[in-house]
């Protein structure tokens, strides 16, 4: 095991533990404020990189959790840029239409009959002239 933590990595078991933990609660948190699917995708592929601790002398095995995680980590990154991309274009829609609807409402308010108060107003204006 010792081997495996030297060259694998540069931390002990304990604090990848630790990391893995922390990773997942705080992706967990951030996929239920914000529902970003890739931070669904990272706090579940953070914590199985302990899998490697199961059986590191099996080279098989060592390679497929990397491939694994090499895989997870490529759909945490198409699955960010094709949500952003839609979020993008919605807030850009959303954007131009309140922009139509405050182009429009001086239009509507111009076609608008006036209010009987405004009206009384203008006709009292009018007689004091």
């Amino acid at each position: 095991m010792e081997h495996l933590e030297i060259n694998v990595f540069p931390i002990s078991f304990e604090k990848h533990l630790g990391f893995c933990i922390i990773a997942a609660v705080f992706f967990l948190l951030q996929f239920a404020r914000t529902k970003r699917w890739y931070q669904l995708v990272l706090a579940a592929a953070i914590p199985l990189s302990l899998l490697i601790y199961i059986a590191p002398e099996n080279e098989t095995y060592f390679y497929g959790i990397g491939i694994m995680e090499g895989a997870l980590l490529l759909l945490a990154l198409v699955l960010n840029i094709v949500q952003s991309r839609k979020i993008a274009k919605a807030e850009a829609e959303k954007a131009a239409a309140e922009e139509a609807a405050k182009k429009a409402e001086p239009a509507v308010m111009a076609d608008a009959p006036e209010l009987p108060e405004q009206a009384a107003e203008a006709s009292e204006q009018n007689t004091e002239e």
